[in-house]
């Protein structure tokens, strides 16, 4: 095991923007967030993603969905979701805020996925129910799944107090056992790749935990790699400029009043 700790080195791993570039540079990342109790979570992973620095996001969602972001988020193209597999995506976002009338297409979706994908929250939910589609994706798919304790335990069929009481290992033998990058959130959050690397977080504070708060984190993981970081890299710069924005707001609202929108904007000015 390879194990490294994040802190004011990892901002080195952060790719400078050529001043001769267009959006096709930083890529294309299609995302399938949102529905019709939960708008705030494809606006958050959308930020995320946007303010990291993404070249192009499409966001396919059903049409109310469509109709409520449309009044607030406007760099984002709007698709279908049955649309998704004929996009030139750089790489994916799925789950945030999906509930599970997906199901069905996450079924024949992402077998066929051949770019980099971030499954979240529902996304997560799904895989618990079907673990061998992580098996069935192609190689190029290079999963990496952002689950919390709860959710790790769903993945597990075993109880969260199971997973917080060997975290390294719960995710170092996961990523190792799918073939995927593993970030096992919550205090000194867990990154671990299927060849035994793995890095503890050190950034972040109480005030991200917040419904919202992982949403962003994976719109920030998404676009990284639609902008060319290894799913790895993406991983461990996204965890720790979450958690140093997280860090730098609370100073000037609290760990109390801090918010999840707040995170975007910070995230984009760490990274520059």
């Amino acid at each position: 095991m390879e194990k490294n700790y994040t802190g004011p080195q990892t901002l080195s791993f952060i790719k400078k923007r050529p001043a001769d570039s267009h959006k096709g540079v930083f890529g294309t990342l299609v995302s399938l967030t949102g529905s019709r109790y939960m708008t705030g979570a494809a606006y958050l992973s959308s930020m995320g993603a946007l303010r990291s620095g993404v070249g192009l996001l499409k966001l396919a969602a059903d049409d109310y969905v469509q109709s409520v972001l449309k009044t607030c988020l406007y760099e984002a193209v709007f698709i279908r979701p049955d649309e998704m597999i004929k996009q030139n995506a750089s790489a994916y976002l799925i789950g945030c805020g999906i509930g599970r009338e997906y199901d069905g297409l996450l079924r024949t979706l992402l077998p066929c996925l051949d770019k980099p994908t971030i499954i979240d929250a529902d996304g997560i939910n799904y895989v618990a129910a079907n673990i061998n589609v992580l098996k069935n994706m192609r190689s190029s798919a290079s999963p990496i799944l952002t689950p919390h304790p709860a959710e790790m335990g769903r993945l597990l069929n075993r109880d969260t107090a199971y997973v917080q009481s060997g975290r390294e290992q719960v995710a170092l033998s996961f990523a190792a056992e799918y073939g995927c990058v593993l970030v096992l959130k919550g205090k000194n959050t867990v990154i671990a790749a299927p060849d035994g690397r793995l890095t503890v977080n050190t950034s972040g504070n109480s005030g991200l935990s917040k419904g919202g708060s992982g949403d962003v984190l994976a719109g920030v993981i998404a676009s990284l790699c639609a902008q060319g970081y290894s799913p790895y890299d993406a991983a461990v710069v996204g965890v720790y400029v979450h958690g140093l924005a997280a860090d730098r707001l609370a100073a000037k609202y609290g760990e109390h009043g801090l918010l999840p929108r707040d995170l975007p904007a910070e995230i984009g000015a760490i990274l520059g």
